[in-house]
Order: C-alpha cells, then sequence, then structure tokens
C-alpha cells in the first residue's frame, strides 16, 4: 500500500481483513477445544477473546463480501480463451468422428 497506493492495493487488503480474521477466529477456536469447558467459560480469557475474534468477521465488513470483491476483480480481467480439452461434449463428438468407420462396423455386426 505505501508503493503502489490504497486503490492499487485494494484486493490484498480485502484478503487480509478475511483471511486475518478467520485464521485468528480458528486459533481461538482450538484453544477452545483444547480446553473443553473451561476455555468457554468465563473462567478462562478464550471466551472474550473468542466473542471479539468472531466480531473482526463482521466490523470491518462481513467475510463474504470481502471474498466477493476478490473474485469480483481478479474475473473482470478474465476472457475465456477455448473451450478445455476435457469438455466432454467435444471429446465425444472427436472420438465419434476418429472412430466412425469402427462403430459403423459394430453396429453392422450387432443387426
Amino acid at each position: 500500500m505505501d508503493q503502489v497506493g490504497a486503490s492499487a492495493s485494494r484486493d490484498e487488503i480485502a484478503m487480509i481483513k478475511y483471511y486475518g480474521a478467520t485464521v485468528l477466529h480458528n486459533v481461538i477456536d482450538r484453544a477452545i477445544q483444547t480446553l473443553g469447558a473451561l476455555g468457554y467459560s468465563t473462567d478462562m480469557p478464550l471466551e472474550q477473546m473468542y466473542r471479539w475474534a468472531r466480531a473482526a468477521r463482521i466490523y470491518d465488513g462481513p467475510d463474504e463480501v470481502h471474498r466477493q470483491t476478490v473474485a469480483r476483480h481478479a474475473l473482470k480481467n478474465y476472457t475465456p480463451s477455448e473451450v478445455p480439452s476435457e469438455f466432454i461434449p467435444a471429446r465425444t463428438e472427436a472420438a465419434r468422428k476418429k472412430f466412425a468407420d469402427m462403430l459403423e462396423f459394430l453396429e453392422a455386426e450387432t443387426v
């Protein structure tokens, strides 16, 4: 952001917002899992940390909004070039053309 400015790095900022908040939430959740019911009680600081970590995924914009923003920017410049080689209808048609003589022979044999 210091080198290219805020608008040029907005995708990276959005990724940091949802990824960082998710990692924070997951780490605290695993710590609670380790301690069991004690981790979720108010006897440990994890209960308050969990609430703050969950809120961190919302207060700067919901995670899904940031993900959609990144996806929209990534797909904006995408232009499909050709049908993938693994496209089944295209492969089926190519196989029918390639093996047309054999298919005719086999069809004649079964009649």
